[in-house]
Parts: structure tokens; C-alpha cells; sequence
């Protein structure tokens, strides 16, 4: 893949507003927030949650492609501060060299920052197991509170490329220690595994991807069985710089989905969804930019009741929240094949009926 388009479009994506939260599943989150499980270990000790809670937006979860807000220093002091963080999203993209770019995405709101001030990402400091494995350099300055916020980037270490090797630890398995300094010091925010605890959705998404340029940006799963049949499409957008356009999609998804770990929801095992047909079309605006948009259609339910449940009605009480999934599709594009992974927080279902 070249390397110069990546260069535009990764200063593309550092320029773009973020998206809007995601609904809420707890009340221990951010108003509007997508939260934390039952045994969440919550935020560092002092830590409260950022009060942005925006209806949502965007629909298709954390993403890759979010901006900072404008460059900016922040002012000289001594605070030190804690932070809430939620949502990351460790992308993994293979550009055919032999080497793979990780980019990191979240939501990270430091204590006692206001809604306009500044704050920069000095590091990311990773682990696994509990044990530090390396460190990413921070972006600089960042959308304090944004969901798609780029946090850092950089060249991914052995155990995040191990992932990409089957299905296994693609929701979790990474925690992170981000450090920056914002208006009056500095925060710190413990993030995924190394908060200590549980989140709804998952705290952390690992994707994998090979010959793209970025994540997509939006991915939305729906099933429609009204008029006495049942349609299932999947509509995603995916970003890209000069000359990395897609071209055709493949009509086998495969599907990793991941359940609710605080309730009795079950995920079905990993398995290929097959049938669809596939659309392409080029596109662009102010966010994400140029890009491509994949639909992808088939007669049937093939993502099934345990993936895509009725919603609730509101009365009696609320179920568990559906299970999230990646669904790795692949194809060809102007440099040749491709394979991603989308990451689908919410699959809807319009019920049967005449």
C-alpha cells in the first residue's frame, strides 16, 4: 500500500469532529453513555463521569476516525488529575509491507477540565495481563470527551498482531494507561484492563484489517420482517485516501460477536453468514471525508433472534442489551484485495407482521 495517501488521510481523520455517545446501558456511565457492567471497577479513585451525553449520532459505535479538538497548549500547573475513559477501539491495519499500523481510539475525560480546554496525549502506556508490554506515542492534542477521539498511533507490538490470528481476544485483553497533560497540570486515565473492571459495550475492540486505510466509520445491521418476509442489510462506510477506494464486496461475512458478561445473553459461536449481495459506491463530505460506502443485502435472517433482538417495548423489565459483534468482510479495491473487520454495537429488528 502507499504510504503517502495514508499521510493525507490520517491528517484527514485528525481533523474531523467526533460523532455523538451511544445510548446508555448503566447508570454508573456518562448521561447518554454506552457504560460500565455491574462489576465495573468505575474510573481512578476521585474520578467522575463526563456529563456530555448526546443522543447518538452515528449509529455504528466507536470508530475509528474520530479528530481533536483544535491544537492547542495547555496552561503551566500542578493539578494532577484523574480521568474517565471508555469505548477504545485498537485498530490493526496491515498495508501489505510487512508492517502493521495500530491506531487507538477512545473516549478520555479528565476531572476538572472544562468543556472547552485543552489537553494533549503525552503516552499510552500497554499492558497485558497486567504486566507493561510497551508504550505508543500520544497524538498531542485531543477532543477531551469524544467518543472516536485518536489517542495514539504507531507501529503495533507482536501481542497486538497475535490477535489478528483467529477470533480469540478480539474484545479485551489489552489494558491502558494514558498520560498527557491538560489546562493546569496533568491527568492520568486507567483504561480497559487496567481499570480494573467491567463495561457495557466492551471496554476495548481489537479489529484487524489488511490493505485499507482505516476502520470504517460508521457499520449498521438491521432486519426487517414486516410484509410477511424477513430482509437483513448491513450498511457501512469506509474511509479512504487517494487510490485506496473498494471496489467490490464479497457476499460471506464472518462473524465474531461477543455477549453481555453481567446477564444470561449468549453469543453464538464464531461462524459465516453467507448469501449476501453487495453494492459499492463512492461518496464523500466534511466527515468522514472521501469515502466508500459497502451494502450488503440478503433475503432471511442470517445474523438470527440472539444477534438482532425486538427491542424493548418499555414495559416490564429491560432485557439484557444485545451482544455486539465484528463481522470481517473482504473484496477487492484499487490496490488489490482487502479484508476488514466492522465493529456492529447495535443490530435492529422491525418485527413481523402483515
Amino acid at each position: 500500500m502507499l504510504q503517502t495517501p495514508r499521510v493525507a488521510l490520517a491528517a484527514t481523520l485528525l481533523l474531523m469532529t467526533a460523532c455523538g455517545d451511544p445510548a446508555g446501558t448503566d447508570a454508573g456511565a456518562p448521561p447518554g453513555d454506552a457504560g460500565s457492567g455491574p462489576s465495573d471497577g468505575g474510573a481512578l479513585d476521585g474520578a467522575t463521569p463526563p456529563t456530555d451525553g448526546g443522543p447518538p449520532s452515528d449509529g455504528g459505535g466507536p470508530g475509528i476516525d474520530a479528530g481533536p479538538g483544535p491544537a492547542c497548549t495547555p496552561t503551566a500547573g500542578s493539578t494532577t488529575a484523574s480521568a474517565y475513559c471508555d469505548l477504545f477501539h485498537l485498530a490493526l491495519i496491515d498495508d501489505g509491507s510487512g508492517a502493521v499500523e495500530a491506531t487507538l481510539t477512545g473516549r478520555v475525560s479528565p476531572n476538572g477540565l472544562p468543556d472547552e480546554g485543552c489537553a494533549v496525549v503525552d503516552e499510552v502506556e500497554i499492558q497485558e495481563g497486567g504486566t507493561t508490554i510497551g508504550t505508543m506515542t500520544g497524538v498531542g492534542a485531543y477532543a477531551p470527551g469524544d467518543q472516536r477521539a485518536v489517542l495514539a498511533r504507531g507501529p503495533a507490538l507482536s501481542e497486538m498482531t497475535a490477535r489478528c490470528a483467529g477470533d480469540e481476544g478480539r474484545f479485551g485483553g489489552f489494558g491502558f494507561i494514558v498520560r498527557g497533560h491538560m489546562d493546569g497540570g496533568t491527568f492520568e486515565a486507567r483504561c480497559a484492563d487496567a481499570e480494573g473492571g467491567g463495561r457495557w459495550p466492551p471496554a476495548l475492540v481489537v479489529s484487524c484489517h489488511e490493505n485499507v486505510d482505516a476502520a470504517s466509520f460508521t457499520a449498521y445491521a438491521s432486519i426487517d420482517g414486516a410484509g410477511g418476509f424477513t430482509f437483513t442489510t448491513l450498511d457501512v462506510t469506509m474511509p479512504h485516501g487517494p487510490g485506496g477506494a473498494l471496489t467490490s464486496v464479497d457476499g460471506t461475512l464472518h462473524v465474531n460477536a461477543e455477549a453481555f458478561g453481567f446477564g444470561s445473553a449468549i453469543a453464538p459461536e464464531p461462524f459465516d453468514a453467507t448469501g449476501f449481495e453487495g453494492t459499492v459506491n463512492e461518496g464523500s463530505g466534511p466527515v468522514p471525508g472521501t469515502y466508500t460506502s459497502l451494502y450488503l443485502s440478503t433475503m432471511g435472517d442470517p445474523f438470527g433472534a440472539d444477534l438482532c433482538p425486538i427491542g424493548w417495548d418499555g414495559t416490564g423489565e429491560p432485557p439484557d442489551p444485545p451482544p455486539v459483534m465484528l463481522v470481517r468482510l473482504t473484496g477487492n479495491g484499487e490496490r488489490g484485495a482487502y479484508s476488514t473487520e466492522v465493529y456492529v454495537d447495535m443490530c435492529t429488528r422491525i418485527p413481523s407482521g402483515p
